[in-house]
C-alpha cells in the first residue's frame, strides 16, 4: 500500500517534471535556432523571442494582417547532398486571410522565364535563389521577382532543403495523403546523381519523410509533369500544416524540440521567433483543410502559361512564358485566389459579349500578329479573331486597340487593355470596319515574349524537355 503511494507520487512528479524539462530545452532550442536560421533577426532580445512562443506569450502582429492578408513564399531546394543544391524547384506563395480565416496556395513552375530584378538579365525562376546568393542578397531577388509576377507584397519567406523536409515529416509522425493514381517512376533522382524506382498505389497513405519527399518530387510518371508535381506538393504542405499545428503537436515540447533542431540545420528564413509564434497562433484559427489551391501551368487551354524557347549559345532551351505576354492574368489569379468565382464570372461575361477582333500589322510583322492571335484565342472567348496586313501601315511604338463598340463590350476591352497591355486608340482605323476591336501591332510586340504554341502541347510538360536544362540556368541578356 505504502509502496503503491510512493510509485503513484513518483509518477505524478515525473508527469510534471518531464514536460517541464522539455520546455526548458525548448527555450534553449528557440534561442539557439533563432541565432542559427534567421537572416533578419528582430530586436527585443532572446527572452522576448522565447516568451512569445511559449503558451501565454504576447502575440506579435504579422505584416499584412492589418489589410487582411499575410503572404509567405515557400521554397524547396535540394541541399548539399543533391545536385543543384540551391535550385528552388518548389516555389509556392502561401497566403492567409486573417479576417476570414482562410488559406491559399499558389504554385509557380520552376521553368518560368523571368527578369532578374534590378538588372537587364532574365533567367528561369528556379535559378534566382542561387543567383541571389552569388550576389550576396540571399532570397531577396527571388522574393522581388515573385512579387512582380503575382502583384502581391511578400514580407516573409521560408526555404527548406530535402533533408530537412524528410526530418520534419518524420518529427510529426508522418502525413496522410490521397494518391489519385498509381505511380511508377523508374528514374526517380536520388543523392549523388543516383536513380531509383519509386512506386505508390492509388489511395490513402500515411507517408514517412523519405516517401513524402519522393511523392512531392516525382514527375516522370505524372501526365502533367512539373505541374502535377506542384499539386502533390500542395497536398503535402496542407497535410503537414494540419498535423504540425494541431493542439497535441504544439503542446508537446519534445516534438517542438525535434522540429526546431531540424529547422536549425535545414531552413533559411527571415521570420523571427516571435513572428513564428504569431504564425502558429494565426494558423491555429485558419481552415487549412479547405485551403484554396492553384497551379500556374501550361497544361490546359485555360492555363495562364505557354511553352517558348530561348537560344543559349546555339542550344535551344525550354522555358515557360505568360500566354498574354504580361503577368496581369497571374496577378488577377493571385488577387482572387481565395475565391476564384470572380475570374469565372469575367470569362462568362466575355463569352456573352461574343466579340470579333482583327489584328492589323505590316507584312514583315505577320509572324508577330499570328502569335498574338494564338494568345488571344486562348485568353479571350471571342466569336472571331482574324489577321490582316497593310504595307502602308505606320507601325506605332506601342501596340494599340481601337474600340468600335463605344464601350459596348467592356469585359473584352478590359482584357485587351490589361492582360495584353495594349494602349487604347482614339482613332478608328479604316481597316476592320466589321470588327468590334482592331489591334494595331506596334514596335513593342516585335521582341515580346509571346508563346510559340496555342495550347499546352505534349512538350509543355515533357520531363525530357525539362531535364535538358534542369541545372542552373545562366542569366541571359534581354
Amino acid at each position: 500500500m505504502f509502496k503503491g503511494k510512493i510509485q503513484k507520487k513518483y509518477l505524478i512528479g515525473a508527469g510534471i517534471a518531464i514536460p517541464a524539462i522539455g520546455l526548458l530545452f525548448l527555450g534553449w532550442n528557440l534561442f539557439r535556432t533563432a541565432e542559427k536560421i534567421h537572416v533578419d533577426n528582430a530586436s527585443g532580445g532572446a527572452f522576448g523571442n522565447i516568451s512569445s512562443v511559449l503558451p501565454g506569450g504576447q502575440r506579435e502582429p504579422l505584416k499584412g494582417e492589418e489589410t487582411g492578408r499575410v503572404n509567405i513564399l515557400l521554397l524547396g531546394l535540394a541541399g548539399k547532398s543533391y545536385p543543384g543544391q540551391n535550385l528552388t524547384d518548389t516555389i509556392m506563395l502561401a497566403s492567409i486571410d486573417a479576417r476570414e480565416h482562410k488559406a491559399a496556395f499558389l504554385s509557380i513552375p520552376r521553368d518560368l522565364f523571368v527578369p532578374i530584378p534590378g538588372t537587364n538579365l532574365s533567367t528561369k525562376i528556379n535559378s534566382l535563389y542561387q543567383y541571389g546568393l552569388s550576389q550576396g542578397s540571399d532570397a531577396d531577388l527571388l522574393v522581388r521577382a515573385v512579387e512582380d509576377i503575382t502583384g502581391q507584397t511578400i514580407p516573409y519567406y521560408v526555404a527548406l532543403d530535402f533533408d530537412g523536409f524528410e526530418k520534419v515529416i518524420d518529427d510529426v509522425g508522418g502525413v496522410s495523403v490521397l494518391s489519385e493514381r498509381d505511380i511508377l517512376d523508374t528514374r526517380y533522382p536520388g543523392k549523388n546523381y543516383s536513380y531509383e524506382t519509386f512506386q505508390l498505389s492509388a489511395g490513402w497513405h500515411t507517408l514517412d519523410g523519405a516517401t513524402a519527399l519522393k511523392y512531392a518530387r516525382e514527375r516522370h510518371d505524372d501526365p502533367e509533369g512539373d505541374f502535377g508535381r506542384a499539386k502533390r506538393q500542395q497536398q503535402i504542405i496542407k497535410a503537414f500544416q494540419e498535423k504540425a499545428l494541431s493542439i497535441r503537436t504544439y503542446l508537446d515540447p519534445f516534438t517542438a524540440n525535434r522540429l526546431l533542431g531540424t529547422l536549425g540545420d535545414s531552413v533559411r528564413t527571415n521570420f523571427t521567433m516571435s513572428q513564428i509564434a504569431s504564425l502558429i497562433g494565426l494558423g491555429k484559427t485558419t481552415d487549412l483543410r479547405n485551403a484554396s489551391t492553384a497551379v500556374v501551368d501550361a497544361w490546359q487551354k485555360e492555363s495562364l502559361l505557354r511553352v517558348s524557347h530561348i537560344d543559349m549559345n546555339g542550344v535551344t532551351a525550354f522555358i515557360l512564358v505568360p500566354r498574354t505576354g504580361t503577368w496581369n492574368e497571374v496577378r488577377d489569379l493571385a488577387t482572387h485566389i481565395f475565391d476564384k468565382a470572380e475570374l469565372d464570372r469575367k470569362q462568362g461575361e466575355m463569352k456573352n459579349e461574343s466579340a470579333t477582333v482583327l489584328i492589323l500589322s505590316r507584312p514583315e510583322d505577320v509572324a508577330v500578329a499570328n502569335r498574338l492571335s494564338m494568345a488571344l484565342r486562348d485568353a479571350i472567348p471571342a466569336k472571331d479573331i482574324g489577321t490582316a496586313s497593310d504595307a502602308t501601315l505606320v507601325r506605332p511604338d506601342k501596340s494599340r486597340v481601337a474600340d468600335r463598340t463605344n464601350l459596348g463590350k467592356p469585359f473584352t476591352l478590359d482584357s485587351l487593355l490589361g492582360n495584353f497591355s495594349l494602349e487604347k486608340s482614339v482613332d478608328l482605323p479604316a481597316f476592320g470596319k466589321d470588327a468590334d476591336f482592331v489591334i494595331v501591332v506596334g514596335n513593342d510586340l516585335k521582341n515580346h515574349p509571346l508563346p510559340e504554341t496555342s495550347l499546352g502541347s505534349d512538350t509543355s510538360t515533357d520531363a525530357s524537355a525539362e531535364d535538358s536544362f534542369s541545372g542552373y540556368f545562366t542569366p541571359q541578356a534581354r
